[in-house]
């Protein structure tokens, strides 16, 4: 049986953390927001914010430059 807790306190940049290492591995923009939510609760971020820092680590890494 698997153990699921919600975190009730977190960073941006935990978060952006977390984005990235999701995108990185594939997973869609909808599915990395809907794994935030079961973490850290609802309030984590919005999927519209989600979607925008996926693109972000995407025009990145096309232009070769470093993750903000």
């Amino acid at each position: 049986m698997e153990r699921r807790c919600v975190l009730n306190s977190w960073s941006k940049e935990e978060v952006r953390a977390v984005i990235r290492y999701e995108w990185a591995r594939g997973v869609s923009g909808t599915e990395i927001h809907n794994r935030l939510v079961e973490v850290y609760g609802p309030g984590v971020m919005s999927k519209q914010m989600v979607r925008r820092w996926c693109r972000t680590f995407s025009d990145v890494r096309q232009q070769g430059e470093d993750i903000p």
